[in-house]
């Protein structure tokens, strides 16, 4: 309760704490909850060199950012700078997360993000074998991450080491709901420390639309990438409900983290709405793109409030420009906001006192 405090004091105050790092938006999956791999999927052009990464960690370092988590596309197609990135921080006490589809995961690759001090690796993992490629989009992808745990976990037995942290991320669509116990049971042949199934988000065309700020349209990458909706509908919500109740009787297998789905309207799993929320992502959470431009959200790409390689993060975060989305987005006049899960992710401590309260009825029911 004592970080979720300190993070209210950080909101009011719009200071940055964890930073959301694009190596780049290039990727090697084609999901079908997810677009991002239509951008600039055949090129590199603007992405950062080493030393160009190297004067922005430095900056940030300076800023007192506490964590950086290491975003693409597929930010092991960045394998020239990832490690020394990772290393970096360790180095300066800068925590670091890594969410990965786990297909550019060889031995050599593992061994360099445990030896650098990744903290947490976070696998992406939606079904078992063909139901998982077919939601990923690309044949093999199961087998690749199947093959990313088995050396994750043989490394760093090896290594006696704890870290990184391994957690498996399953989004919840009408694809693969119905075979989440069978999801989290499989998992059981591994000392994974968490699965945490997170609710689909889809950024409707109506939101987005009427979401231009300052001539700046958002592209949220959280858009079904074939012109279809992959979220609930409500006799299969109904079947959701009866599946998560049953799974928090379980009082064996692995650990899983239900505070998304407990958190969740039923609009959200039917229609992604979770209703207007200040956003303490917005004030606490930094984002930067491949090419260094810093923006207030990872949805607003184009909403520019300067460059790392230009600026220390001082002089951008909390500028004119910023504390201008801020109030739109406390004022609801952001559509797009209604759509969007970081303040799930990033509460208020009013959200957080929720959430416990919520895990305390689990405890005694």
């Amino acid at each position: 309760m004592i970080e979720e405090i300190k993070k209210e004091y950080s909101h009011f105050r719009v200071r940055a704490l964890n930073v959301l790092g694009f190596l780049t938006y290039r990727c090697t999956s084609q999901c079908r909850t997810c677009n991002i791999w239509k951008r600039n999927s055949d090129s590199n052009v603007n992405e950062l060199s080493k030393k160009e990464w190297q004067i922005i960690l430095s900056r940030l370092k300076k800023y007192g950012i506490q964590s950086f988590e290491v975003f693409g596309g597929d930010a092991l197609l960045r394998k020239d700078i990832i490690f020394d990135m990772i290393r970096y921080c360790h180095s300066n006490h800068i925590k670091t997360y890594f969410p990965t589809n786990g297909n550019l995961c060889d031995r050599e690759t593992i061994n360099g993000l445990i030896d650098a001090g990744l903290d947490s690796i976070y696998l992406s993992i939606d079904d078992i074998e063909d139901k998982h490629d077919s939601i990923r989009g690309v044949e093999g992808t199961f087998h690749r991450i199947q093959k990313t745990l088995d050396i994750l976990f043989d490394e760093k037995s090896k290594k006696n080491s704890q870290y990184p942290k391994v957690m498996i991320i399953t989004t919840i669509s009408n694809m693969n709901f119905m075979n989440l116990p069978n999801i989290i049971k499989y998992f059981e042949r591994y000392p994974i420390d968490c699965i945490y199934p997170r609710n689909l988000v889809e950024f409707s065309k109506d939101n987005i639309d009427k979401s231009t700020l300052d001539g700046c349209s958002p592209d949220p990458f959280f858009v079904s990438s074939k012109s279809e909706s992959h979220l609930l509908n409500t006799e299969q919500l109904k079947e959701f409900k009866q599946i998560i109740k049953e799974l928090k009787k379980s009082k064996s297998g692995p650990y899983v983290n239900f505070r998304d789905i407990a958190m969740a309207e039923d609009k959200t799993f039917v229609e992604s709405n979770y209703g207007y929320k200040k956003c303490h992502a917005a004030t606490t959470f930094t984002v930067i793109n491949p090419n260094g431009d810093v923006v207030p959200c990872p949805f607003y790409n184009k909403y520019v409030l300067g460059n790392l390689l230009d600026n220390d993060l001082e002089d951008i975060w909390g500028n004119k420009k910023h504390r201008e989305f801020i109030k739109l987005q406390n004022d609801r006049k952001i559509p797009l906001c209604q759509n969007c899960n970081l303040p799930v992710y990033h509460p208020s401590v009013i959200d957080s006192l929720k959430y416990y309260s919520i895990r305390l009825k689990d405890l005694i029911v």
